[in-house]
């Protein structure tokens, strides 16, 4: 019954897909796999388009906060490190001059950028610890859980063809290894993914919900996993104006560190699926 039920969902969108963009002229002989696929394209594009809008009204809303400040053409999005130093200064005036209005306005500039998957929470991290400190290093992990858990639902309504039709493959290798953890330690999987210094976040978090990563084991893996990450950029904020370039934050020696955290985290889901295979 339910192949019979899928079987003519297909050619009911054969059909509609033949009357709205092919006039009409499609052969009843033609491939469904064909239009199928085309099916899902259009799907996809029409998903993009509505993603885009909601893109658009976030960045409204940060214009509106961003007017606010005068609007003062001093305060931007840090491209680069000396960028970020010269910010950090002006920062420091507003903080003590609007102590409220500084801290909505980073808040709402990191969960955008992690929203939206947009590249720089290693500088909004530099200027937290900057701003605040270690008392930066809390804020900022719960702003990426935040931040990053918006992506996620984000992907879940609006990315989920686009993912599946544009990134089949690394979808399905992703697929896979989250069902090889789902029932051996899930959680402690996806704090090592986020331990080890070079995995694509942003690709976690548009794919977790397509696989099925339920959304607070994910809001927990960000928020203790990229723990150290924090910690450690937030520290160097403090010491921000003495930076000459990233390489003094993030070394080859630290992602050395989180990389050795990052297995010894998962040694145990390791040693216990070996133990069972061979016992």
């Amino acid at each position: 019954m339910e192949g019979h039920s899928r079987h003519g969902l297909n050619y009911l969108k054969l059909y509609v897909y033949n009357i709205l963009f092919a006039g009409g002229r499609l052969a009843s002989c033609c491939a469904p796999n064909t239009v199928l696929m085309q099916w899902s394209k259009l799907v996809a594009m029409n998903k993009l388009l509505q993603l885009l809008t909601v893109f658009l009204g976030f960045t409204f809303c940060l214009y509106i906060l961003y007017w606010l400040s005068g609007p003062d053409e001093r305060l931007h999005l840090p491209r680069q490190l000396e960028d970020l130093k010269e910010l950090a200064i002006l920062a420091e005036d507003y903080k003590v001059n609007r102590p409220v209005y500084t801290l909505v306005l980073l808040v709402s500039v990191y969960i955008y950028k992690q929203s939206f998957a947009i590249p720089g929470s290693f500088l909004l991290n530099l200027l937290s610890g900057a701003l605040y400190g270690l008392k930066g290093f809390p804020l900022v992990s719960f702003l990426s859980a935040v931040g990053a858990t918006h992506c996620y639902i984000l992907s879940k309504y609006f990315g989920r063809d686009t993912l599946k039709t544009y990134f089949p493959d690394r979808i399905q290798y992703f697929n896979k290894l989250v069902e090889q953890n789902r029932h051996s330690g899930l959680f402690r999987f996806l704090i090592s993914l986020r331990l080890f210094p070079m995995t694509p976040n942003w690709l976690i978090n548009m794919a977790s919900p397509i696989v099925g990563v339920p959304i607070i084991p994910f809001f927990f893996s960000v928020f203790f996993g990229l723990m150290p990450y924090n910690y450690i950029t937030v520290q160097a904020g403090e010491i921000l104006r003495s930076l000459e370039s990233a390489s003094d934050v993030i070394s080859y020696k630290t992602m050395l560190v989180l990389g050795v955290v990052a297995v010894l985290n998962f040694a145990p889901v390791l040693h216990k699926k070996y133990k069972s295979k061979f016992s």
